[in-house]
């Protein structure tokens, strides 16, 4: 699959592969989205590992938010 082929429903998918247990992932506009964690803790795994596990699969001007109960992270838009 090239890149220009991951599609919102493929990058639901390939994400459900790589977020821990409790997560989950939406779409808050063309090009933000937001993964929900049941914690701070698991919140916080998930924003450290942005870089290797989610960011590969955005596209340039994509921009990731982490969200728990007490927890919220913003990237900045994907170069």
């Amino acid at each position: 699959m090239i890149h220009s082929q991951l599609h919102q429903n493929t990058l639901e998918l390939l994400l459900s592969f790589v977020l821990p247990y409790g997560c989950s992932f939406s779409v808050i506009s063309d090009s933000t989205y937001r993964i929900s964690c049941p914690d701070y803790e698991i919140a916080n795994k998930v924003w450290e590992n942005r870089f290797n596990c989610i960011f590969p699969l955005f596209k340039s001007g994509q921009v990731l938010e982490v969200v728990a109960s007490n927890y919220y992270a913003r990237s900045h838009p994907k170069i």
